[in-house]
């Protein structure tokens, strides 16, 4: 998913709509946000829905695993306001509208698609859903060294 709202708190409606989702076996997957200027000294916060502790939230990476510098996280960890995971998500190549048809873009929501597939593919391979399809992605991460307010469990892996 890749919608947000730069807004600290979640909602009820998130909330019961993810918990809703999970207990019926599916996983929401969902951008952290671009509110953060890291260089400057802002690290942001994880926008909603993404910072609903029954979504999944990404993290934004570059090729050489360090956080993209727009990359949204939170200093506390509260009920599920922090990013879970990260993924590819700077200059990344996609489409774009004509005439350029291609090019790169940067952003947690070119993370997300990243963790989305990887997240199908686990359930396809291991028949895998809901919670215990959370808790195997979030296992299978390959460990970073950077801050779990930053990456979560970190980088995201393939079956």
């Amino acid at each position: 998913m890749s919608l947000g709202a730069n807004v600290p708190t979640s909602t009820t409606f998130y909330e019961t709509a993810g918990e809703r989702t999970l207990n019926a076996g599916s996983l929401i997957v969902a951008a952290a946000g671009n509110n953060a200027n890291r260089p400057a000294g802002n690290f942001g916060f994880v926008g909603r829905p993404a910072n609903s502790k029954s979504f999944m939230a990404v993290g934004a990476l570059d090729a050489n695993l360090r956080m993209g510098y727009f990359s949204a996280r939170d200093t506390v960890r509260a009920a599920g306001s922090a990013v879970d995971i990260a993924a590819p998500g700077v200059a990344v190549y996609s489409l774009w509208p004509m005439p350029l048809r291609y090019r790169t873009i940067s952003g947690t929501s070119m993370a997300t698609p990243h963790v989305a597939g990887i997240v199908a593919l686990l359930a396809q391979a291991t028949c895998t859903r809901g919670g215990a399809l959370w808790q195997r992605v979030i296992t299978n991460a390959r460990t970073l060294q950077l801050p779990n307010v930053d990456v979560g469990r970190s980088l995201v892996q393939a079956p």
